[in-house]
């Protein structure tokens, strides 16, 4: 546990983390004579500023590239990723940031401070839900009730079944509620400005547990009949307003702190850009969040014709002229939605939609309104808005969702459970199929006996069930 806790404070501290594309952090040297001790608010800065990380890196250029938000080429590794190619050591970085430093930080808040500290300990267990969900929703069956106890011997923690992992998320979201409900007076210090996403503001809080309650509910409509009806009682009890509700990874640009997306094309230059199938979508479509979410190519010849917005297709990982992430999201300062205003309508649209209830229409145009004023500024003209929305069934409510929700996870999952949108595999990999999942990590296999190893990315997990 001690090379948890250090880990934890070379997170807090070296937030230049971001600045790359590597998430592993590094170890301080043992020195007997200086133990080591955190605090509430280091554990909780840590969480948040790994979660940045993971929202912004490697599992989310994955699932980029699967539903071709996103195109890796053949400059770097993101290449082999487009045809479907993920190895067991390609996920160690990504398993590693979620496990070693923000699940355990949650774990040590949970256990050292949460009878004086139930703010701190109710925002570390929202930022584990969301953490845990994108360990399940990439790799299936993951450890959780045995993971934090290798300071009881357990170096080798048995694995929880997906399904098991579901019912924890809502667990902790419950405990979560309990704990930011509290009078503040039950805490010996309060969060400020040590919570960046929110400054410790414990309503907004509890209304990003409840959203995510509902994203979780609305996950499992293949294997539980009631999904819809649960998603749409918890999206009811958040009550996100508007944008000003939303959860956001937030960088404040300096050479330390630099949007991730930004830093990645910074040092790795043309490894990633964007797809075509996303691209010929928002052209087609004029959609106004074009120049934000897309940048201009930057065509050669001579002479050389003017920039425009293109994407790689599927099967192309050649072309490097081509676009990619725009201002509005790969800026040095861009902020990223992780549970947005927006998402929640969209969640209570397919809700509504798949009870056969009223209001769905109004739902997704107020999930495409949250989005295009978020990302340009403006609010949607009633042309376009109109043109998106006139269809509100399934399949258009998660085709907008697929645009609003860029460079988040939840389009990757909306795909792998509603099949929409109806996208192409890359025909010239060796699977043609699209993963659905990642590979266990090496060091998992290789150094936990308990284990579920899958190596095969297109092993359904639990909840993708046709």
């Amino acid at each position: 546990m001690k090379k948890y806790i250090k880990n934890i404070i070379l997170a807090a501290f070296s937030i230049s983390l971001l600045t790359g594309c590597q998430t592993e952090l590094d170890e301080f040297n043992d020195n007997p004579n200086n133990p080591i001790t955190t605090t509430p608010s280091l554990l909780l800065a840590t969480m948040e500023v790994s979660t940045f990380a993971t929202h912004t890196s490697g599992v989310i250029r994955d699932a980029g590239i699967f539903t071709q938000h996103l195109a890796g080429t053949d400059v770097g590794q993101m290449g082999e990723i487009a045809r479907y190619v993920v190895t067991e050591q390609d996920v160690n970085n990504e398993w590693n940031n979620i496990y070693s430093t923000t699940l355990v930080s949650g774990y040590l808040l949970n256990r050292d401070f949460s009878a004086k500290y139930p703010y701190y300990n109710g925002i570390g267990q929202v930022l584990t839900a969301i953490n845990l969900g994108y360990a399940t929703d990439m790799w299936g069956d993951v450890p959780y009730d045995e993971a934090f106890r290798g300071e009881e011997g357990n170096t080798a923690p048995k694995y929880n079944t997906q399904e098991e992992i579901y019912q924890r998320l809502q667990t902790i979201l419950d405990d979560a509620i309990v704990n930011l409900s509290k009078p503040a007076a039950s805490n010996t210090s309060v969060p400020g400005t040590d919570d960046i996403i929110f400054k410790g503001n414990t309503q907004k809080w509890i209304k990003i547990a409840y959203a995510l309650k509902a994203r979780y509910a609305l996950r499992l409509t293949l294997v539980d009949t009631n999904a819809a009806q649960k998603a749409l009682d918890f999206i009811t009890k958040a009550n996100l307003t508007s944008n000003s509700d939303d959860a956001n990874a937030i960088f404040p640009g300096e050479s330390t702190s630099q949007n991730q997306w930004y830093a990645f094309e910074l040092e790795r230059r043309n490894y990633l850009k964007t797809g075509k199938y996303f691209v010929d979508g928002l052209i087609n479509s004029s959609d106004p969040r074009l120049p934000f979410m897309i940048a201009l190519n930057k065509p050669t010849g001579n002479p050389t014709p003017p920039p425009t917005y293109v994407g790689n297709a599927a099967n192309d990982q050649t072309s490097t002229t081509t676009s990619y992430i725009g201002p509005g999201y790969a800026s040095v300062s861009s902020s990223v939605g992780i549970v947005t205003y927006a998402e929640a309508k969209f969640i209570e649209a397919e809700a509504k939609a798949r009870l056969s209830q009223g209001g769905v229409q109004a739902a997704l145009q107020a999930a495409v309104t949250a989005s295009v004023l978020k990302v340009t500024g403006a609010a949607p003209t009633p042309a376009f808005l109109a043109s998106a929305t006139n269809t509100f069934d399934i399949a258009n409510i998660i085709q907008q969702k697929y645009v609003a929700l860029f460079l988040t996870m939840e389009p990757y999952n909306d795909y792998r459970r509603t099949g929409f949108p109806a996208l192409v595999p890359n025909q010239d990999s060796n699977t043609k199929t699209i993963p659905v999942r990642l590979p266990t990590p090496s060091d998992e296999r290789q150094y936990n006996p308990n284990a579920t190893v899958v190596s095969n990315v297109t092993s359904k997990i639990w909840w993708d069930k046709d």
